[in-house]
């Protein structure tokens, strides 16, 4: 028998505070952006957590909304030993509580509308669709999964 796994997503005050203090240092190097959150009081897994899927929970209701219907709930990352990690995002609670904030952010403007726009900015998944759409292709339907860069990362997944 398998047991029923649930995650408590964070809370909206501190995905807020995580977003307020990625927006201006996200031309820093991932260390330089952990080290920063863990002076504010997170711990190093949600530092690492927050800075790779806060731009991938903050991009999907824009992604929604121009015409992405089909994401992964999964992803993946290469750890330091060279294997794949796959990691189900609805286990990450730093992902869970930046979700529910950007759907109500883009829904009733909750939060500062610059730190949202510019952590969106950031994500791969805006890039790859802009690409797609300055090229012509239509995008309606279309699906996005998420592979994330760098081997730290990989490490502070919750599996």
């Amino acid at each position: 028998m398998r047991l029923f796994r649930s995650t408590k997503s964070m809370a909206q005050a501190e995905v807020m505070k995580a977003a307020s203090l990625l927006a201006p240092m996200l031309d820093l190097d991932e260390p330089e952006q952990v080290a920063v959150l863990q002076s504010h009081g997170f711990g190093e897994g949600e530092a690492w957590r927050l800075i790779n899927l806060l731009p991938i929970a903050f991009s999907r209701p824009v992604l929604e909304k121009l015409g992405v219907s089909n994401f992964s709930d999964t992803v993946e990352a290469v750890g330091q030993n060279g294997k794949v990690v796959r990691a189900k995002l609805e286990h990450q609670p730093e992902y869970l509580g930046a979700i529910k904030l950007a759907r109500e952010h883009y829904a009733r403007g909750v939060m500062d509308h610059n730190v949202f726009k510019r952590i969106v900015l950031s994500a791969s998944e805006i890039d790859a669709v802009s690409n797609a759409l300055n090229a012509g292709y239509d995008i309606c339907g279309a699906a996005v999964a998420t592979v994330l860069n760098g081997k730290e990362v990989a490490g502070h997944l919750i599996r």
